[in-house]
């Protein structure tokens, strides 16, 4: 896949960016255009690269789930009661209503 500027200006398009000084009192048409040969380099880098990546021989390889040989199961989801810790929690508190913090209506 070729990239060219209109590429990478149809890929900062998507990905809603803004070329440095696109606003008002930034950096002048010239930088912006450094800036996307900069991008078309790099962006070439990338594809390149994972053309080679898509060259490597995976025959009877098993997808990787997890980069740890044994992962850890998961610990059993139930609530601790803790009192010491749930007091503790409750004095950072700026405000409570009963046993619960007071926080303003966002609606």
């Amino acid at each position: 896949m070729s990239i060219d500027e209109s590429t990478v200006r149809a890929v900062l398009g998507l990905a809603r960016l803004e070329l440095p000084g696109s606003s008002a009192g930034g950096p002048n048409e010239e930088e912006n255009r450094r800036a996307v040969e900069v991008m078309v380099d790099e962006f070439s880098k990338i594809v390149d690269y994972m053309a080679i990546l898509g060259e490597a021989d995976v025959e009877g390889i098993e997808p990787l789930y997890s980069p740890m040989i044994d992962p850890q199961p998961p610990r059993p989801d139930e609530p601790v009661a803790d009192p010491a810790k749930s007091e503790a929690i409750l004095k950072e508190a700026p405000e409570l209503v009963g046993r619960y913090f007071s926080v303003p209506r966002i609606f």
